[in-house]
């Protein structure tokens, strides 16, 4: 066959998935069945994108942003999760942020939608605040996956 070979794939409404919506769901739900980072928090509170105004502290604010990977069911990105905090010290947040680690960096998952979900922790740091006693800190995380329909149907063809 000469190059490039197009493989004639179609999908229903059924079939194309929204990522997005899962990808969150399964991290959402991952990180709130935690007992350990419930009892940091007091109160599980993540949002997505942007936090409630004057929603109680700490909570968290989370954020996916996915790009086409080497191969095109593949998918590549990053997950942002922005830790923020009042306290007069660090402590709160940097327990936190060390629990979170545990639960995300290097966690492998799949969803109905999506299989070979890998996270790893690329960067991390606090975020500059002018308000006394805020804390912010942001953890970005490189995301792999695999888009499961599309993948069938390339290893059906």
């Amino acid at each position: 066959m000469p190059f490039p070979y197009y493989f004639p794939i179609t999908f229903s409404a059924e079939e194309y998935t929204d990522l997005q919506a899962s990808l969150i769901t399964a991290l959402y739900n991952w990180l709130r069945q935690d007992d350990t980072l419930l009892g940091l928090m007091g109160t599980f509170a993540l949002y997505l994108v942007w936090a409630k105004t004057d929603a109680a502290l700490p909570y968290l604010v989370h954020r996916l942003d996915l790009r086409t990977g080497d191969i095109w069911p593949e998918r590549k990105g990053t997950y942002t999760l922005d830790i923020w905090s009042y306290s007069p010290s660090a402590t709160e947040i940097t327990a936190i942020r060390k629990r979170l680690i545990e639960l995300l960096d290097r966690l492998q998952f799949y969803t109905d939608e999506v299989k070979n979900v890998k996270l790893n922790l690329s960067s991390d740091g606090f975020v500059p605040s002018n308000e006394p006693e805020i804390w912010h800190y942001s953890l970005l995380f490189d995301i792999s996956l695999w888009r499961q329909s599309e993948a069938i149907q390339i290893a059906s063809y």
